[in-house]
């Protein structure tokens, strides 16, 4: 090997030593389960579960407290998204961006949320 292209190939090396182990780049979603309806006006926050799912990712679920704000972080793809009684949407993750999304479930009066 030249003496030229022996630093070249150990740079080559180093970068791609410091390469592995590293985390794939995620992206964040952000958001609100709420629901309107139901015979109260507006909206308001509640309690369930969002799930994201897409092709080639695992399934992850995230609990959404009372206050109906939720987060997490998932690889880049387009997942589709379904809350407690909300119907099913679709959000695309970008890595090291954030997405916000809001889920909404409508209440029919007399009926409680499922």
């Amino acid at each position: 090997m030249s003496l030229m292209r022996a630093p070249a190939a150990v740079l080559a090396v180093l970068l791609l030593a410091g390469c592995a182990g590293h985390e794939p780049a995620m992206g964040q979603v952000t958001g609100r389960l709420l629901s309107q309806g139901g015979g109260s006006p507006g909206q308001r926050p509640i309690a369930g579960t969002v799930a994201f799912t897409a092709a080639g990712h695992a399934p992850t679920t995230v609990k959404v407290p009372k206050s109906g704000v939720f987060s997490v972080q998932l690889p880049p793809g387009r997942y589709i998204v379904s809350g407690t009684c909300a119907r099913s949407r679709t959000v695309t993750v970008t890595a090291h961006q954030t997405t916000h999304i809001d889920i909404i479930c409508t209440l029919v009066v007399g009926r409680p949320p499922r």
